[in-house]
């Protein structure tokens, strides 16, 4: 029982002390209670309850702890509906802060980047990645934080808004402004920095300023005189006189007045008036009305003198004027208008204006059924003129020639000089033939009778060829080529006549002047060829040379003869430029030869008098050699005796010159000229060809046998060798053997051949000889 007893009192012991602990942790847990409350009021926002105003069994009784929790639920539901609206805030304003077209950086007080928006990057870091809490400033400023015109050290140390109107970064131009930032306490915590590009305004104000300055260069160094002006207009509003409002240099010159004597003037007391008005002011109102340029000419009455003038008009009655005095152009134009359709020696119309007179004819005369004349002549013999008096002394006949003409013919008459000593006259609604014959005959007269020059008396007669409109012809050119044939056939007839044009008669003379047409056409038509006639040594028979023979086989008219169209050529200078092409073949195909047959041929050549007047001759021969590779001995060129007597000094000194090339040389048709041996022993001559005339003769002439035979015999005496053309008959070679003549050439022994046949006909034969001697 004692034990139960001691158990019980045990038990209870425990238990009070079990009692005190709980109530003491009851205690604790009821402060801690209070403790959190109160730190959730704070948080809230409530001053912590006091014990006289909640006591404990109260406040675990009221579940301030469940409250607390709620309405901290609903303020944080609040703080997260305010974060969000806040969130949406900064985007838009970042979106706006970014939308910028200027950049703008915030920097704290230690210059370290706060943030800054995308344009930023653009334009003052060139889109490279820059990173917040850096020092940026250094990449934007080139100048030392610590200098007084760096505007972040501005900003910070005036405290107020900063301005710099051209900030130089990376080669740009900026416009920036420093805005300092405070906190509650006033202290100057940041700066906002705004930078906006104005390097394309820059460079357009520059431009501005460069064509400004251009502008007013060009205003005052312009040749032409400018001037800006103001219309001014009277009570109707209609413009009555214009300002001078401002000048440059040339104005003042052109126009022989200081700038203070024309700027704030009107034109009305500058210029004399022109029908009660200032000069020129209808022209500059309809410029300004219509709002274009405009340009005209204006003569000054009192000086005479004449202006062009551009208007240049601007807005509200305002235009510009450029002028230049173009009195001497004038005159020039007039000048050369002149030489431009009249003769400067005669001043007669020229080719020019007389095709257009002749035109202006030909459509009247087509419209009103009349008929026109055309006289075509020139002077016979006036190169005679020239060569033995000058070109001074036909210069001055011509003169007299065309004053005669003036005299001679109608005031309306065309009297036209064409060149040399060709002229036209022109005569409109003639009446018939016999009218024409008249005109010719009093032009054939008139100039018949004698020109006194250098106190000489110089006769000069006319050949005059006449086509009718519309008879001859109904075109311009048909009527001046008929006339210039029908003058020919005068020429042919005599001269000093005048020919009718007429189809029929004229036939052969037209089919030369064809032919002459053609001729101009042969050689780049590849028409022209060669044949070659051996030459050979009376010896032995065997060939030594041959002779170059120009022949043309005309795309219509098949072969023609030398003697038809070789005149032609040296007639019209044609002869030059086929002699070359003569020359270079010649000796191409002669090396052909050589080459084919291993023969060194020479290969005779003949030369014109206008090829062996040419200047460029020995220079032509020597690029001809080395351009062929033709030997300089294996050449032989043939002259005429009438070449070689024209001028024997200049001829002498040219065939040394050849001579000294290597080249051969030898007389063409000896006998048919001035014949003289003793001549030609002044020349460096090898041989010399009697011709054929003489040769074919010598059978059956005694005379020409002898003159034959005395041209070998004379050859010889003086070291030539002698070559007989046109050999023919047997009894020629026998007559040619028979006198020791060196070499012949001729039918007899061969036609003449092509290079190819020539080859050929050669290797058939290898001892080189035609016949037996």
């Amino acid at each position: 029982m004692s034990d139960q007893l001691q158990y019980l009192e045990s038990r209870i012991q425990q238990l009070e002390a079990e009692k005190i602990k709980i109530l003491e942790q009851d205690q604790e847990l009821r402060l801690y209670i209070r403790e959190k409350t109160d730190q959730l009021l704070n948080v809230i926002g409530t001053l912590p309850l006091k014990p006289e105003e909640l006591d404990d069994e109260t406040l675990i009784s009221v579940d301030p702890i469940g409250i607390v929790s709620e309405s901290f639920t609903q303020v944080l539901e609040h703080l997260q509906e305010t974060n969000v609206s806040l969130a949406l805030a900064r985007d838009e304003l970042q979106a706006i802060f970014n939308s910028a077209g200027t950049a703008i950086l915030v920097f704290d007080k230690n210059r370290k980047l706060k943030t800054f928006n995308k344009q930023s990057m653009q334009l003052l870091f060139n889109g490279q990645d820059i990173s917040l809490g850096n020092d940026c400033c250094s990449q934007i400023c080139s100048l030392d934080p610590s200098e007084d015109d760096c505007i972040f050290q501005q900003v910070f140390s005036s405290g107020s808004v900063v301005e710099n109107p051209d900030f130089l970064a990376n080669g740009r131009h900026f416009h920036a402004i420093g805005t300092p930032i405070k906190n509650q306490e006033g202290e100057l915590t940041h700066a906002i920095l705004v930078f906006t590009d104005i390097t394309e305004r820059e460079v357009a104000e520059a431009k501005l300023r460069a064509s400004e300055e251009r502008y007013r260069t060009l205003f005052s160094t312009m040749h032409e005189g400018v001037a800006q002006h103001r219309l001014i207009y009277d009570v109707r509003g209609l413009p009555c006189d214009y300002e001078f409002l401002d000048v440059n240099s040339s104005c003042e010159r052109i126009l022989g007045l200081s700038r203070d004597q024309l700027v704030g003037k009107n034109a009305s007391e500058i210029f004399p008036l022109i029908n009660g008005k200032p000069p020129a002011i209808k022209q500059f109102q309809e410029a300004c009305e219509c709002g274009k340029s405009a340009s005209f000419e204006m003569e000054e009455p009192e000086s005479k003198r004449t202006f062009r003038i551009s208007v240049a008009p601007s807005t509200g009655g305002y235009f510009a004027s450029i002028f230049e005095d173009i009195t001497q152009h004038k005159q020039d134009e007039e000048k050369i208008e002149r030489l431009a359709y009249f003769d400067s020696l005669t001043g007669l119309p020229n080719r020019v204006l007389m095709y257009d007179r002749l035109e202006q004819m030909v459509a009247r005369a087509k419209r009103s059924g009349s008929k026109i004349c055309l006289l075509f002549f020139d002077l016979d013999h006036f190169k005679r003129v020239n060569d033995t008096f000058g070109h001074d002394t036909g210069d001055k006949m011509l003169q007299i020639v065309a004053d005669r003409l003036r005299e001679l013919l109608r005031h309306c008459d065309s009297i036209c000089r064409l060149g040399g000593d060709e002229f036209v006259v022109l005569i409109d609604e003639i009446n018939d033939r016999e009218d024409a014959a008249l005109i010719a005959c009093k032009i054939l007269e008139g100039l018949s009778k004698p020109i006194i020059l250098k106190g000489k008396e110089l006769y000069t007669s006319t050949s005059i060829g006449i086509s009718m409109f519309p008879e001859d012809g109904d075109e311009s050119e048909t009527l001046i080529k008929n006339a210039d044939t029908a003058m020919y056939m005068a020429k042919e007839n005599g001269r000093n006549t005048f020919f009718f044009y007429a189809a029929e008669m004229n036939s052969q003379s037209l089919e030369q002047l064809l032919l002459a047409n053609d001729l101009r056409k042969a050689l780049k038509q590849n028409e022209f060829y060669l044949k070659f006639q051996p030459q050979i040594d009376l010896r032995n028979g065997g060939m030594v040379g041959i002779e170059a023979m120009l022949r043309w086989n005309h795309s219509d008219l098949g072969e023609i003869q030398p003697n038809r169209f070789i005149p032609l050529a040296e007639e019209t200078g044609l002869i030059l430029s086929i002699g070359r092409w003569v020359l270079h073949q010649a000796c191409k195909q002669a090396y052909f030869i050589q080459q084919k047959c291993g023969k060194k041929l020479r290969v005779a050549v003949n030369l014109s008098a206008k090829q062996f007047q040419d200047p460029k001759l020995v220079s032509a021969i020597r690029q001809t050699l080395q351009e062929t590779g033709l030997p300089a001995e294996s050449l032989e060129l043939e002259i005429t005796e009438s070449i070689l007597m024209e001028n024997v000094e200049k001829a002498q000194h040219l065939l040394n010159k050849l001579k000294q090339m290597g080249v051969r040389l030898a007389i063409d048709d000896f006998g048919t000229g001035y014949s003289s041996l003793s001549y030609l022993r002044e020349f460096p001559i090898d041989r010399i060809k009697v011709d054929k005339s003489f040769i074919q003769k010598v059978d059956t002439h005694p005379d020409d046998a002898a003159i034959a035979k005395a041209i070998i015999v004379m050859g010889h005496i003086i070291g030539m060798k002698v070559v007989a053309e046109g050999v023919e008959q047997k009894e020629e070679l026998k007559f040619l053997q028979q006198n020791d003549c060196d070499e012949v050439q001729g039918f007899y022994f061969s036609p003449p051949l092509t290079a190819e046949e020539l080859s050929q006909r050669i290797l058939n034969q290898p001892e080189f000889c035609f016949f037996q001697p």
